[in-house]
């Protein structure tokens, strides 16, 4: 009688009735994840400002390089896993250059794995010299959000630099732009600026004549 019983339950489990019913409400609770998904943005592709417009002036010994080459140079894993964006821009005959925007779109933003990851910026000229081939000098050098931050959008409009200036870490204050509270940017530019920190050899220094 047990037996019996058992190979009725297993009949009712496996009827067509029963397999309909159960494929159909697997196909909805996948349809209902999608959706849920879709809902608060899991597939929504995002804006990533990479960088923004930048503008600066390189001079050596206050007298203004004309010809000279920068190379700005973008990494946003969330957008590329392997490969930065190079560009490169000439100095005028003042010393002046300048790069557009660049924006990117990517999920990463919307991923509870990808939203931490940062963009990586450098702008710099190359050394012309043997000993040294990959020694630079470093214009900006970053590992920021992926926000957008108005402090340092502002900064890069500023990459005025002497060759001759000793390379310092700038400590930028963005609180208040969903970002992080501080920004580390490398650079031999010398900025004077209240949001500004500048440290030197890992010592905040108050003013610049102190490492000339």
């Amino acid at each position: 009688m047990l037996k019996e019983k058992t190979y009725q339950k297993c009949r009712y489990l496996l009827s067509p009735v029963s397999l309909f019913t159960l494929c159909f409400t697997l196909i909805a609770i996948f349809l209902y994840s999608m959706e849920s998904q879709a809902m608060f943005g899991f597939f929504k592709k995002t804006e990533v400002q990479l960088s923004p417009p930048v503008k600066g002036r390189i001079t050596d010994n206050g007298q203004p390089l004309s010809g000279v080459e920068v190379v700005r140079e973008l990494f946003y894993s969330g957008y590329d896993k392997k490969n930065a964006i190079i560009d490169y821009a000439l100095t005028n005959t003042q010393g002046e250059f300048s790069f557009d925007e660049i924006v990117v779109k990517s999920r990463s933003p919307s991923d509870i794995f990808g939203q931490n990851l940062p963009v990586s910026q450098e702008i710099y000229i190359k050394k012309e010299t043997n000993e040294h081939e990959d020694d630079m000098f470093l214009l900006w050098g970053a590992s920021k959000h992926w926000r957008s931050s108005p402090p340092l959008n502002n900064l890069m409009l500023q990459l005025n630099a002497d060759l001759q200036n000793k390379e310092v870490d700038q400590m930028v204050d963005t609180t208040g732009y969903n970002t992080r509270n501080e920004q580390l940017v490398s650079t031999i530019c010398h900025w004077e600026n209240d949001k500004v920190t500048t440290y030197y050899n890992n010592e905040v220094i108050r003013s610049y004549e102190e490492i000339n």
